[in-house]
């Protein structure tokens, strides 16, 4: 491995006469101004809410989260789609889900947009925004809907829901020199948006939402490694939470930012590259973000460059 790389967890340990002093601890309210931006994979779920729930679906009094499903955000988007029981239905009680995996024609949502079921508001969407393109695309939208539900409804990291309890969701990163929410580290759409950093100490700040489970009660570690291969052998460091802060996620919405794990980069020599990867657990989901098996526009997504 080129130079030295350490994943530096803070643990209190033993009794001290004053703890030390917490960077974050005058930071009240923050946004945070982070640079969410990542390139969008036809028919993902990050792109049907880019193209599709967000302009279309989530208009003002409507699907803005006024009331369910709730479409501002890709993470409220899937996780008040996908296995989440209906409201209304048809006059046989014939729907149980708004999106069943696998099942577009036990989906509650493809019958809402292709018919206009009796005793319902109508088919939707029932108005549209001025940036919405639905009615010139919308042959091609439905068919990507249908084909992202047949594969299974796979989540904006490209995992495939348990019917029980949902897993948790990433819907962002960024970077931040160490104790600090200011001068934020781009990505680089010119390669693939990685983010480029400092040969310095840092902060990584990751989104982390789950359907049941509190932000601050998920567990959260990182994984990281100069190779995809390494990332199995690398140990995590588990995250820390000291606070919250809304900030641009990869959907080019806002979501809310709570877990960081402080990464020490001073060694690391021009030009390394560091490839990321999070085990999150929420009680009863366990996974990896990336996964070993992703898509591969995820891995750079998830990958920190030193120039």
């Amino acid at each position: 491995m080129r130079g030295f790389v350490a994943l530096l967890v803070v643990f209190a340990l033993g009794c001290k006469p004053e703890p030390p002093e917490n960077p974050y601890e005058e930071a009240g309210s923050v946004v945070g101004i982070i640079d969410g931006e990542s390139p969008l994979v036809e028919g993902s779920f990050v792109w049907l809410h880019e193209k599709v729930f967000q302009p279309t679906c989530a208009n003002s009094g409507c699907h803005d989260g006024t009331f369910e499903p709730h479409f501002s955000t890709v993470g409220s988007a899937y996780n008040s789609l996908v296995n989440h029981p209906v409201i209304a239905n048809d006059a046989a009680v014939g729907f149980s889900a708004r999106v069943v995996p696998g099942d577009p024609t036990a989906s509650w949502l493809m019958t809402r947009l292709t018919e206009d079921v009796p005793n319902t508001s109508g088919m939707m969407p029932l108005s549209l925004e001025p940036g919405s393109d639905w009615p010139a695309n919308r042959p091609a939208y439905l068919d990507a809907l249908e084909a992202w539900i047949e594969a299974g409804a796979p989540d904006l990291n490209g995992n495939l829901p348990v019917a029980a309890n949902l897993a948790p969701q990433v819907s962002g990163f960024g970077g931040f020199p160490a104790g600090t929410l200011q001068d934020p580290y781009y990505r680089d759409p010119d390669a693939n948006y990685r983010l480029v950093v400092e040969a310095a100490p840092i902060d990584l700040w990751f989104a982390v939402s789950d359907d049941s489970t509190a932000v601050e009660d998920l567990q959260v570690g990182l994984r990281m490694a100069e190779t995809l291969a390494d990332l199995d052998l690398a140990m995590p460091a588990a995250a820390d939470s000291p606070l919250t802060f809304e900030a641009a996620d990869f959907a080019g919405g806002m979501s809310t930012y709570g877990h960081r794990v402080m990464v020490d980069l001073s060694g690391a020599a021009s030009g390394s590259t560091f490839y990321l990867r999070l085990d999150i657990s929420d009680g009863v989901n366990a996974l990896e973000v990336p996964a070993a098996g992703a898509q591969p526009y995820f891995f750079p997504l998830y990958s920190l460059y030193v120039p």
